[in-house]
């Protein structure tokens, strides 16, 4: 992946230096950094059983410094959720977070043995995210890129970039389905929200959907942030199990797939041209499954 043009070089000698002066009792650990299409943070693997994380733009400084603030309020939920070990502090302004290494693999389709299990698995998962106290919790924005506002606020940002990639998808049907879905009102409370699941951000082992990771851009807003993962990353084939498991209703649905092309368009607008493969094939994807590829 390109990296980007305020990237912070991070290394693995940076990296053992943090540990070193802040907690020698890993220091002597391996210390390897992980390949990953993620964009706002990188991943080293500490010995066999913990990651570090660290922000890779200044961007993204806020993003995970919010998340080692809530990560524990988030813990005791039906799928597993990082639990952090231990949060720094480098000179150069940042936090830094060392978290349990999840086993497992990335949740690409064919990893997964059995998708009505898992559509059922992720839908209990958000049900009981919703339960979880809000009280002083950080609200949807610019802390966790936006996701889970009004859907509305976002229209300036997504008319230009299904411009740019209107040599790939049906330009028109898209902007109607932004405008359409702009029209579904949330009729319930906002919640908290994960706010990025796609497939490497979800963990399957022996094929059974386990972990969900990265919780950066998790908030309390509209719901609906996280419905569209039924385009994201659900299969086809269990796209119904999973909204009939959460009982969504025609304003959710809506709002899911507007949340969906928005991820998408931006994702694709932004990274294609070999900035960052991995996600564009992913954003292709969710808009092939949205009608909107051509």
């Amino acid at each position: 992946m390109t990296p980007h043009p305020d990237e912070i070089s991070i290394d693995d000698a940076f990296v053992c230096g943090l540990l070193r002066a802040q907690a020698p009792q890993w220091a002597n650990l391996p210390v390897r950094r992980i390949a990953s299409s993620g964009t706002d943070n990188a991943i080293f693997r500490l010995g066999d059983n913990l990651a570090i994380r660290l922000p890779r733009r200044p961007s993204a400084v806020a993003i995970l410094s919010k998340e080692l603030d809530w990560l524990p309020h988030l813990q005791g939920l039906p799928l597993e959720v990082p639990v952090l070990q231990f949060r720094g502090w480098s000179e150069r302004g940042f936090d830094f977070g060392n978290f349990n290494w999840m086993e497992g693999e990335v949740a690409s389709p064919d990893c997964v043995a059995d998708w009505q299990g898992a559509a059922t698995s992720l839908a209990d998962f958000l049900q009981a995210l919703h339960l979880k106290d809000t009280n002083g919790a950080p609200p949807a924005g610019e802390r966790n890129s936006r996701r889970g506002i009004v859907l509305g606020e976002l229209t300036e940002a997504i008319r230009p970039a299904i411009d740019i990639v209107a040599d790939e998808i049906a330009a028109r049907r898209a902007h109607a389905l932004w405008d359409e879905a702009c029209t579904a009102e949330l009729l319930g409370k906002a919640v908290w929200l994960h706010g990025d699941l796609k497939a490497d951000n979800l963990i399957v082992r022996d094929g059974v959907l386990r972990g969900v990771i990265d919780w950066g851009l998790s908030a309390v807003g509209d719901p609906a942030a996280d419905y569209a993962t039924a385009w994201f990353w659900v299969d086809p084939s269990a796209r119904d199990v999973f909204r009939n498991r959460l009982n969504l209703d025609e304003s959710d649905w809506l709002r899911s797939q507007g949340w969906a092309l928005y991820g998408a368009v931006i994702a694709l607008s932004y990274y294609r041209g070999g900035k960052n493969e991995a996600l564009c094939r992913q954003s292709r994807l969710t808009l092939s499954r949205l009608g909107l590829l051509v």
